[in-house]
């Protein structure tokens, strides 16, 4: 999980396919085809996870994670882009639910899956880690702007996806998520996921105000870059704002299931659902790098407290036997709107980058009040 974080040039991505021609349409529309991609691949990969093992599945994706990596060092055109773009989006596809559904039915298995938050939280923490080493090391890197900077960031990403690959050989399915000759088969898995998001109103519950407040962190990261350069920021924080906003998200997310368990199942989805909202719109404000820096770390910390709560609520809800099919529907909805919504914040920003992060503040605040659970 470490090692696959380690994203050197992510501080920099934007700007280095604008250095490649593209607009703010074209650089959305890349995260619009993986989600596409992941669309399309979800319940496909999901199944399969659901009848060859999660740790398999998980293996194949940090594979294509490393097709994609090097597919988008050697890029020279926006088509180029987007066939990384799809590698990875049939990475993140077979990732998606395979993930999830292995730590769970690990803490299925010792009977502490109450301690689900808990440990998504742990792995949060992991992947901030990452982030935190990586974009350390970038502020580091990019003292200047160049393309050459920039390909070797691409390329130290790359090696290091691919350690994460050979780590991931070691990974070993639980008991229960071993296939065997009374498992059920590719359409009664299918079914029975169906019939799981179709009959319990508290998970649709869930799922929906899921969906409505997700924070699109990746257009975040797409669109803090040039605004930081219009509010004057020098390109060394390009790294270490990154850097220190992975710092907040470690805390915060190992932070989440006591959060959960002092305020209630409610009030702490309601927290770390409107307050990434809530913090779109002063960071939108922002005319200063004194300010602007410190609410985008804020923000982008904030955003890792969600994820290991709605994944305790969720898989509370979803059987062994088809739970990486379950989430893997989840994700493919997910994937739509994102998708769609990538193509209308990067048509915003094209005309402006404040109204792009006023858009995305307001979606967010909205979803989280009109949609919030009214008990625990």
């Amino acid at each position: 999980m470490l090692l696959s974080n380690l994203y050197f040039y992510l501080p920099v991505g934007t700007l280095y396919l604008q250095s490649k021609g593209l607009n703010y349409v074209e650089i959305n529309s890349l995260w619009a085809i993986i989600v596409g991609t992941m669309f399309l691949a979800e319940v496909p990969t999901g199944l399969l996870a659901d009848r060859i093992g999660r740790a398999r599945s998980v293996q194949m994706a940090l594979a294509l994670q490393v097709v994609g990596e090097v597919i988008f060092l050697l890029a020279p055109n926006y088509l180029t882009f987007v066939a990384a773009a799809v590698a990875g989006g049939i990475g993140f596809a077979f990732s998606s639910g395979s993930a999830q559904a292995l730590v769970y039915d690990s803490l299925l298995r010792r009977g502490e899956e109450q301690e689900m938050s808990r440990a998504m939280g742990y792995i949060s923490a992991a992947k901030g880690a990452g982030n935190l080493a990586a974009f350390g090391l970038a502020s580091l890197l990019f003292v200047s702007l160049s393309t050459a900077r920039f390909q070797q960031a691409i390329a130290m990403t790359a090696i290091m996806v691919f350690g994460g690959w050979l780590v991931s050989l070691t990974l070993r399915d639980a008991e229960a998520q071993l296939p065997d000759e009374d498992a059920p088969g590719t359409l009664a898995i299918l079914r029975t996921a169906v019939a799981t998001l179709r009959t319990n109103r508290r998970f649709l519950h869930l799922i929906l105000l899921a969906l409505v407040t997700i924070p699109f962190v990746d257009y975040l990261l797409n669109l803090y870059q040039p605004r930081f350069v219009e509010v004057g920021v020098a390109p060394s924080w390009l790294g270490l704002s990154l850097a220190a906003a992975s710092l907040v998200g470690i805390a915060a997310a190992r932070s989440a299931y006591q959060v959960e368990r002092r305020l209630g199942a409610a009030r702490s989805l309601l927290l770390v659902t409107a307050l990434p909202g809530a913090l779109y719109l002063l960071f939108a404000a922002a005319q200063e790098p004194v300010a602007a820096v410190p609410l985008f770390c804020l923000l982008f910390g904030v955003m890792s407290m969600k994820e290991p709560l709605f994944s305790g609520h969720l898989n509370r809800h979803i059987a062994s036997s088809h739970r990486a099919t379950v989430l893997s529907l989840i994700n493919m909805a997910s994937g739509v709107y994102v998708a769609i919504m990538g193509l209308v914040i990067g048509r915003i920003a094209d005309l402006s980058l404040v109204y792009a992060f006023l858009f995305m503040g307001g979606i967010v605040l909205s979803g989280a009040l009109v949609f919030r659970l009214r008990n625990g």
